[in-house]
C-alpha cells in the first residue's frame, strides 16, 4: 500500500508511525508509576535481585513492597503466599517468569545510572534498586512497548489496507480495550509487554514468508529467537508457535505432492530445527531459573495445576460478564470477525490467525482461573492485540465502501469512549473487580453513572491517583 511521509529536513518519517510518536510522548503524563500488585512485585524483583543481590533470592525485595503497607500485605495473603511459604530449593516463590524484566532491563539500568547521581540531592532517589526512579523506568518501558508492538501489527495492517484504515484499526484497538489499561492504569504488570513480544514474533514470522520459504536459516534462527522472549515474557504465548508449525506441516504437504518432495521437505525441517535452535537458546535463562527457584526445569507447580486440558471455560473467557473477551472489549468481536474478511487478501495469514485465535482460546478456557483474578476484562488474550489489529482492519476495509468514514470513525470514537468510561468504573469500585459484573448495571452507569462523575474523577487522577488503587 501506498504510504504517506512527513519530511524535516533530510528526515522523513512514516506518517502513521509520527501519529503513534507524538501520542506516545503527549500521553506520558497519564502514565500511573506503581508496583503494587502481586504480579507486579514478581515481575519487577528479577531485576534488583539479579543486578544489584546477584541471585535469585526474592526476600528483601518482597518484605520491602509488603512493609510499604504491613496490614495490606496480611489482608491480601500477599505475606502468606510470598513471604511465609518457600520453593523446593528454599527460595520465595515467584510465578512470574523473567521475559517482561528482561525486556525492561534497558530502562532500569538508566534508572540505576539516575539514581546513583540523584541520591545525592534527594535521597527518595536510592539507588537501591526498588526507589522511585527505577519504578517510573519499568512503568515508562512497558508503555514503550506497548506502543511498539501496536506499530508492529500496524505495519502488518498497512501492507494489505489503506493507511488510514490501517492506522484507525491500531488506535481503536488500543484505546477500546484492556491493552490502555495495562500500559497506563497498571504498567507494572506483563500484559504490555507480553502484547510487544507476541506481535514482534508474528510481524518476524510473517515479514520473513518468502526468505524462510527459500531456506534462509538466519531467518528461522531469528524467529525462533523472537518466540523464545515472548514465551519467556509469558508461557501461554508459546501456543503462538503454532503459526509456524502450521505454515511448515502445509508446506511439507504440499512438497508431498511435488516432485521435489526430498529437497523441500529437507528445507522445511532444516527450518523448524534452526527456530527450535533459536528459541532454546533465548528460553534458556527462564530454565535455568525455574531450575534454581523449583527444583526442576518447570513452571512453579502452583501455575501448572491451573491447566486442566477440558476446555470446559471456552464459552465463559469470550463470553462471560466475568471479564468475558468479547462481552467487557466488543470491539473484539470485530476483529475477529474481520479475519474471515482478510481472507480476501491473504489466506494463509487468515487461517493462521484463525487458528492461532482458536488454540489460545482453547488454552484459556482451560484454566481454573480462566478469569483472571482482578482484572480488567480479559487479560490473558492481550498478546492477540497483532491478530485483533489486522482482523479489525479487514472489517473496516469490507465496510468502508458501503459506509462513510465519518461514520466508521464516530463508531470507532464511542467503542473508545465506552471503554474508557469502563475503566472509570473498574478503577473506582462502581463495578466490582473479582466477581462478575451486572452488565445492565454497567451500561446503565455509563450514560447516568460515570458523565456526572468525569470532573471529580479526572481531579482525582491528577492530584490524588493513588486514590484509584488497593493492592
Amino acid at each position: 500500500m501506498h504510504m504517506k511521509y512527513f519530511s524535516f529536513g533530510r528526515v522523513r518519517i512514516e506518517r502513521g508511525l509520527l501519529v503513534m510518536v507524538v501520542l506516545f510522548l503527549i500521553s506520558l503524563p497519564f502514565v500511573t508509576p506503581r508496583v503494587a500488585a502481586s504480579d507486579e512485585i514478581e515481575y519487577f524483583s528479577y531485576l534488583p535481585s539479579i543486578l544489584l543481590d546477584g541471585d535469585l533470592d526474592f526476600r528483601n525485595q518482597y518484605e520491602y513492597f509488603c512493609n510499604l503497607d504491613f496490614e495490606d500485605c496480611v489482608r491480601s495473603r500477599f505475606k502468606e503466599t510470598f513471604l511465609d511459604m518457600r520453593t523446593a530449593t528454599g527460595l520465595q516463590i515467584n510465578f512470574g517468569p523473567m521475559g517482561t524484566a528482561v525486556l525492561w532491563l534497558p530502562f532500569y539500568l538508566v534508572a540505576h545510572l539516575f539514581a546513583l547521581v540523584a541520591q545525592n540531592f534527594n535521597p527518595a532517589f536510592a539507588a537501591n534498586g526498588v526507589s522511585a526512579p527505577y519504578i517510573y523506568a519499568v512503568c515508562m518501558a512497558s508503555v514503550f512497548y506497548g506502543w511498539l508492538g501496536i506499530y508492529l501489527a500496524y505495519c502488518i495492517a498497512r501492507n494489505y489496507f489503506a493507511e488510514w484504515i490501517a492506522l484507525g484499526a491500531a488506535l481503536t484497538i488500543l484505546f477500546a480495550t484492556n491493552a490502555v489499561y495495562y500500559m497506563y492504569v497498571a504498567p507494572a504488570f506483563s500484559h504490555a509487554a507480553s502484547l510487544f513480544a507476541s506481535a514482534l514474533f508474528v510481524y518476524v514470522w510473517w515479514r520473513t514468508r518468502e526468505s524462510r520459504a527459500d531456506g534462509k536459516l538466519r531467518d528461522w534462527f531469528v524467529l525462533g529467537a523472537s518466540g523464545g522472549l515472548m514465551t519467556m515474557v509469558r508461557e501461554q504465548e508459546a501456543v503462538f508457535f503454532v503459526i509456524p508449525l502450521v505454515e511448515i506441516a502445509y508446506a511439507m504437504y504440499c512438497a508431498a505432492r511435488s516432485s521435489e518432495n526430498f529437497a523441500a521437505t529437507k528445507k522445511w525441517f532444516g527450518g523448524a530445527l534452526m527456530m527450535s535452535v533459536g528459541a532454546c537458546v533465548v528460553f534458556l535463562p527462564q530454565l535455568i531459573s525455574y531450575r534454581v527457584l523449583n527444583g526442576n526445569f518447570l513452571p512453579a507447580r502452583n501455575v501448572t495445576d491451573k491447566f486442566t486440558w477440558d476446555g470446559n471455560h471456552i464459552l465463559d473467557v469470550l463470553f462471560s460478564n466475568f471479564h468475558g473477551l468479547f462481552t467487557w472489549t466488543p470491539v473484539v468481536l470485530l476483529a475477529v470477525i474481520g479475519l474471515f474478511f482478510l481472507w480476501r487478501h491473504d489466506k494463509f495469514l487468515a487461517a493462521v490467525f484463525l487458528i492461532a485465535f482458536a488454540v489460545e482460546t482453547y488454552l484459556l478456557g482451560s484454566f481454573s482461573t480462566w478469569f483472571g483474578g482482578a482484572a480488567y476484562g480479559g487479560r490473558r488474550f492481550i498478546n492477540c492485540t497483532v491478530i485483533f489489529v489486522v482482523g479489525l482492519a479487514a472489517f473496516v476495509d469490507a465496510l468502508h465502501t458501503r459506509v462513510p468514514r465519518p461514520i466508521l470513525a464516530g463508531a470507532g470514537a464511542l467503542l473508545i469512549v465506552w471503554n474508557l468510561f469502563f475503566i472509570i468504573q473498574f478503577v473506582t469500585g462502581m463495578v466490582p473487580r473479582q466477581q462478575p459484573v451486572d452488565m445492565l448495571e454497567m451500561a446503565r452507569n455509563q450514560f447516568v453513572g460515570v458523565p456526572p462523575r468525569l470532573f471529580e474523577i479526572v481531579q482525582r487522577f491528577v492530584l490524588n491517583r493513588g486514590s484509584f488503587f488497593g493492592r
